[in-house]
């Protein structure tokens, strides 16, 4: 399903998990840029396969080529994301184009174990992941991480999180 929620759950985990090694919306956002093709589909807005080449590692490839040259100019404005979530990070060339990578082939990876159609070694017609988990497994395990993802989230925004909630009851 294009634009699924259930990327969320194991990219913001890993994300937090790798805060001082990745670039968090850039690692983020790879993992929502697979589906843009498949979001236009399943919407009508385009024909063909909900998985084309974007599902593919030469298309992650392509694709986090394109995110990383796009999030070097964009990164330097996406700080108030991060203050508005309360985390910290430096983010640099290597790291932008690191999450971006890893942000789209993350994606691949998971949708391989339960797309029948994906052509995740085009040109090759082999799958070689697929059927090794079932499709309520990888979404079980998916917001199993969403889950872990929010607790890891709180306890490392636990004092800048606190520190605005003390201002708030104090101006109130």
């Amino acid at each position: 399903m294009p634009f699924t929620p259930f990327h969320f759950g194991p990219a913001i985990l890993l994300g937090l998990l790798l805060l001082k090694k990745l670039d968090f919306p850039t690692f983020v956002a790879a993992n929502i840029l697979v589906d843009w093709r498949a979001f236009l589909v399943f919407f009508g807005f385009w024909e063909g396969p909900l998985h084309s080449w974007q599902h593919s590692y030469i298309g992650a490839v392509m694709l986090s080529i394109f995110l990383g040259s796009v999030m070097v100019y964009l990164r330097p404005y996406l700080g108030f994301l991060m203050d508005a979530f309360a985390l910290e990070q430096k983010f640099s060339l290597r790291k932008i184009f690191l999450s971006a990578f890893t942000g789209t082939f993350l994606h691949v990876i998971i949708d391989a174990f339960h797309h029948p159609e994906m052509p995740t070694f085009l040109p090759l017609d082999v799958r070689p992941l697929y059927g090794l988990f079932s499709t309520f497994e990888v979404r079980a395990l998916a917001f199993s991480c969403l889950v872990l993802s929010l607790a890891l989230y709180l306890w490392m925004a636990r004092d800048e999180l606190g520190k605005e909630s003390v201002s708030l009851r104090v101006t109130d």
